[in-house]
């Protein structure tokens, strides 16, 4: 269970890569247990598929994995407002 501290903030503790993190976050802790899975699933299969890669470089490649799917997220979400914009506008909504 979750302890909040003194801003109302909620801390988990997550394992990634056999080490334990404490997350603070005003999110759920099922959502905090989900992003610290992803998180140790991206780095452990970039170590298995790297095994001489050092944990720094496995870091810093899961992070340009998950920058990387963000922002292509972020860019279909922009173009799909931009489409339904236009939809708008040639349907006189």
């Amino acid at each position: 269970m979750p302890k909040n501290d003194e801003q109302g903030k909620k801390r988990v503790v997550v394992n990634i890569m056999g080490e334990e993190y404490v997350l603070r976050s005003s999110s759920s802790q099922e959502h905090m247990l989900e992003v610290g899975k992803h998180v140790n699933s991206l780095m452990e299969d970039l170590a298995a598929n790297h095994p001489s890669m050092s944990m720094q470089k496995i870091a810093v490649l899961a992070s340009l994995n998950l920058a990387s799917d963000l922002l292509e997220q972020l860019k279909e979400k922009k173009d799909d407002k931009k489409k339904t914009k236009k939809t708008e506008q040639n349907t006189g909504e």
